[in-house]
């Protein structure tokens, strides 16, 4: 292969994490049709909460309730978010790459680990006071009182709860770290399927995020995620959307840095992007990751 003429090797293609958020919730960059205006905020309609239903025998005198919930919800508000990608270089020697096709590259790959930390940890939506809730917020329910078992343990108490929770049976999904998956996969209770995903014995589709912190919800006891505690969330579905990357910079005049004269270059990238899921299901367990 002959050695390029400016003397730069293009750069290997950013491969996000093959089991990340987007195996399990594919982005939907163009189902809202108008960017401009979902990017503000949006209502999601939820069919899973259940005011009532039961089972009836044929007089009409014995029954069994199924699901109940005085106050279902019936939709949700969505406040989207903005990832941003920065770039600053010195003008000596600027040119050797394309700057602008390089950041854009950079925003699409750094994608599914942002929109992965935002889900879990919430800091722009919760700092923002978003009625949008992250993996980690305190409206999150807590197995086993708190305490802490095993990997395997807990993702069987996981997927349990999954399922007894939900009012409609729904199979949900599953989220942790990349280290606790470690450890179940050597126990054989995570599953490879063909369609490039990870599930639990029951079928449970689970995301091991590379964004993802393993911090428990927001004031329990043994939050703090280390290297020997981490939490693991059980959730209804998960819907993502992304939209267009817009590099801020038209040319390379914009994107001159005049300040103290430095000869620097600052280069922009930014896309919007919105990520949630149907919290009749939030459940969370904490998992010791020494036993």
């Amino acid at each position: 292969m002959a050695f390029p003429k400016d003397g730069v090797v293009v750069a290997p293609a950013i491969e996000p994490a093959d089991y990340g958020l987007f195996s399990v919730a594919k982005p939907t960059p163009n189902t809202l049709a108008d960017e401009d205006r979902w990017i503000r905020t949006f209502a999601q309609e939820w069919d899973t909460s259940i005011y009532s239903a039961k089972n009836w025998d044929d007089t009409d005198t014995t029954s069994s309730t199924v699901a109940s919930d005085a106050t279902p919800t019936r939709h949700t508000q969505i406040k989207p978010f903005f990832i941003e990608v920065e770039e600053q270089i010195s003008t000596f020697g600027y040119t050797a790459l394309d700057r602008f096709d390089r950041i854009s590259r950079q925003i699409k790959g750094v994608t599914q680990k942002a929109i992965e930390q935002e889900l879990w940890d919430g800091a722009v939506r919760e700092g923002e006071s978003h009625e949008n809730i992250a993996l980690a917020a305190a409206s999150a329910t807590i197995l086993n009182s708190g305490t802490a078992l095993t990997a395997a343990r807990a993702l069987a108490l996981l997927d349990y709860k999954i399922g007894s929770t939900s009012p409609c049976g729904e199979q949900g999904v599953i989220h942790m770290t990349r280290d606790v998956a470690g450890l179940l996969s050597a126990s054989y209770m995570l599953f490879h399927k063909e369609d490039g995903r990870i599930e639990t014995v029951a079928g449970t589709p689970v995301v091991i995020g590379s964004g993802y912190s393993g911090t428990g919800p927001t004031g329990a006891t043994g939050a703090t995620a280390t290297d020997g505690n981490k939490w693991i969330y059980g959730t209804g579905s998960v819907k993502v959307y992304v939209g267009k990357v817009d590099v801020v910079n038209d040319n390379n005049g914009q994107a001159y840095d005049v300040s103290g004269n430095q000869n620097d270059m600052k280069l922009k990238a930014i896309r919007p992007a919105a990520v949630y899921f149907d919290t009749t299901i939030h459940l969370a367990v904490r998992v010791d990751l020494t036993s």
